[in-house]
């Protein structure tokens, strides 16, 4: 967007909008014809991720292939200089030395190596896609548009069919509507919460009711992890930036409301968020995460330096748990890092918490920099967040969950792009 005297408070959304536009067609005037339509291709992903996770795994595999493609036509390799890239790099190479040297290499080599299309996307998106800054306000207005939509389809879910086992599922089928909201939605659900709580008049009022509503669809979702990750994120989102403190009373206020209001309107959910919680996090043989997570902990054991082979706990853990009757097998051990430890032991543990901390810290230092703007100010929230370790996760190494989680921290990984300027004001 450009750099303007007026803040954002004292413009109509519909005006920036129209500004954001404009510059935008702007920079895709600037760009090679050739890669204009793989520019709108990319601008498209968070409509594409609505559909389903064949269209959205072409869509990011596709975008990595290119970028990767280019960098050699171009014989460009500035980018590999960069310390979070070398990061991925090495534990990419130690999941496929676990996978190789693994008792059943076959499926977890195949696994291994597609895996570093995720990451490779990020790079894309960083030092090619995202590299225009105006491109990357636009893929974040893109993202809203797709949070705002996945919330129309679910609304249209509570008043036409409701809740499915104390779910909503569309338009999946399946537990991925809190997913596409709580990760691919969280870079542009934190800066809109940073927005409110920073902005003035009715321009505060207005997203602050389309991030109440967002987060009671949230609540209706059933998915608990979810709901923490996008309150905790806007909590955290909204002291990076402009705070007022008397706002986070309101906020608070608010999301005690939600929580009342989406009890009485279905009463199944508090259990589900309360006695179910306490039951989860109980460390004892009754608790199912507790159980779960132990198996990752046994398959560790089992091979500690390079661990049983990527992806392959779903296959080895019942029969290193037999005779184990305290924990029990699952796809895998819903915790990423549990899951390192099992699948590429210390080796991949180690690299993988260098390369998860490196992409945190590249994004902290870029926002406490350029602390002025609201994306660069709230983009380490992304991956802070996705990636904590004190909580319950799906598969590091799966598809849906990867693409889910990759696209939103590869779109704050391009804030490092939107350099801070003199006289830089709130954007």
């Amino acid at each position: 967007m450009s750099d303007t005297q007026t803040s954002l408070s004292a413009m109509p959304l519909i005006q920036h909008a129209r500004l954001l536009l404009s510059d935008a067609g702007t920079a895709f005037k600037d760009l090679p014809n050739w890669e204009k339509p793989i520019h709108v291709f990319w601008l498209l992903g968070p409509f594409i991720l609505l559909i389903e996770r064949s269209p959205a795994d072409i869509w990011l595999s596709l975008l990595a292939v290119i970028f990767a493609a280019r960098a050699l036509w171009q014989r460009d390799g500035s980018w590999l200089r960069h310390l979070w890239v070398r990061a991925a790099f090495m534990f990419w190479a130690v999941c496929l030395l676990s996978a190789g040297l693994s008792t059943a290499p076959g499926y977890a080599l195949g696994e291994a190596f597609s895996w570093f299309r995720f990451p490779l996307f990020a790079m894309a998106t960083v030092f090619w896609l995202g590299k225009d800054k105006r491109l990357i306000y636009l893929m974040l207005l893109s993202t809203a548009v797709g949070v705002m939509i996945m919330t129309g389809i679910l609304t249209a879910e509570i008043l036409i069919q409701g809740q499915t086992h104390g779910r909503l599922l569309w338009p999946y089928g399946d537990l991925n509507p809190g997913n596409y909201l709580a990760k691919a939605g969280m870079p542009a659900f934190c800066v809109m919460v940073a927005f409110a709580f920073g902005a003035r008049g009715k321009t505060s009022l207005v997203i602050g009711a389309l991030v109440s509503f967002s987060l009671a669809l949230s609540v209706l979702t059933g998915e608990r992890i979810n709901l923490i990750l996008r309150v905790c994120a806007g909590l955290l989102a909204g002291v990076s930036w402009r705070y007022i403190w008397s706002r986070y009373a309101l906020l608070a206020a608010v999301l005690l409301a939600i929580l009342v209001s989406v009890s009485g309107f279905q009463g199944s959910m508090v259990g589900r968020f309360t006695t179910a919680i306490v039951n989860d996090l109980s460390t004892g043989t009754d608790s199912d995460y507790y159980r779960v997570m132990g198996g990752g902990v046994m398959a560790f054991l089992e091979a500690p330096l390079l661990g049983i082979g990527t992806a392959n706990y779903r296959d080895l853990c019942s029969d290193i748990l037999l005779g184990e009757s305290a924990f029990r097998c699952d796809n895998h051990p819903h915790n990423y890092y549990i899951q390192m430890l099992a699948e590429t032991g210390i080796l991949g543990f180690a690299t993988g918490v260098f390369m998860i901390c490196t992409i945190i810290w590249t994004l902290f230092r870029a926002g406490r920099a350029n602390r002025q703007n609201i994306v660069a100010a709230t983009a380490f929230i992304v991956p802070f967040g996705l990636f904590f370790p004190l909580q319950s996760t799906a598969d590091f190494f799966g598809q849906w969950n990867n693409i889910f989680m990759w696209s939103a921290v590869a779109l704050s990984m391009a804030s490092v792009n939107l350099l801070p300027t003199q006289n830089q004001t709130h954007k």
